[in-house]
C-alpha cells in the first residue's frame, strides 16, 4: 500500500495506482506501508510507474482541500496554502486508532509512531504493521503544516476485520 501526503491530506494507493477511501485488512495481516510527501519529486521517481501516475495533481489536491476545509478567515485559500508550501513543507505519517476506536488506544492493533516525510526527501519510507486488533485506525499527521494541519488525517481509513 502507498500512502502519499501533501496539504491538507493523504492519499491512499494499491499497487495498481488504483486510489482508495478506506483499505480493509483481515485480522493477522502483515501490512507494508510505503510512505511519500507528494513534494518530494525525487522520492515519487522511485515509485512504480502505476503508482506515480496515479498521483492526483496539485489544482486536484487543493480542490479536495477546499471541498473539506473551511475557508480561512483571513485570506485566500490559496495563499494560505502558498504559504504552507513555502515555510511548512514537511509532513509525517501515524496511525491511530480512530475516533470510533479510542479505547484500544495503547493496546496493540494497527499502530504506527510518526515518521518523517520532508519534502526533499530522496526515497520514499517503508513502515511494516501488524493488523493485530480489529477496529478503524487513521492515518494522521503530527507536523505541524500550516493553516489545515489539523484536517489532516483520514478518519478510518485503515479497517482491521
Amino acid at each position: 500500500m502507498y500512502v502519499g501526503s501533501y496539504h491538507w491530506g493523504f492519499i491512499l494507493l494499491d499497487d495498481t495506482g488504483t486510489e482508495h477511501d478506506r483499505i480493509v485488512f483481515d485480522r493477522g495481516d502483515s501490512v507494508e506501508i510505503v510512505a511519500f510527501n507528494t513534494s518530494a519529486e525525487t522520492a515519487l521517481e522511485k515509485l512504480p510507474s502505476a503508482v506515480r501516475e496515479a498521483i492526483p495533481d496539485h489544482e486536484t489536491l487543493e480542490e479536495r482541500n477546499e471541498e473539506r476545509i473551511p475557508p480561512p478567515p483571513n485570506g485566500d485559500f490559496h495563499d494560505v496554502l502558498d504559504e504552507a508550501n513555502e515555510n511548512a513543507p514537511d509532513h509525517s505519517l501515524a496511525v491511530m486508532p480512530s475516533e470510533r476506536n479510542m479505547g484500544h488506544m495503547g493496546e496493540g492493533g494497527m499502530m504506527l509512531h510518526p515518521i518523517p516525510l520532508p519534502a526533499d526527501a530522496t526515497s520514499t519510507t517503508t513502515a511494516r504493521l501488524s493488523a493485530s486488533e480489529r477496529g478503524d485506525y487513521t492515518p494522521i499527521c503530527h507536523r505541524d503544516c500550516g493553516y489545515g494541519h489539523e484536517y489532516m488525517y483520514l478518519d478510518g481509513a485503515f479497517v482491521v476485520e
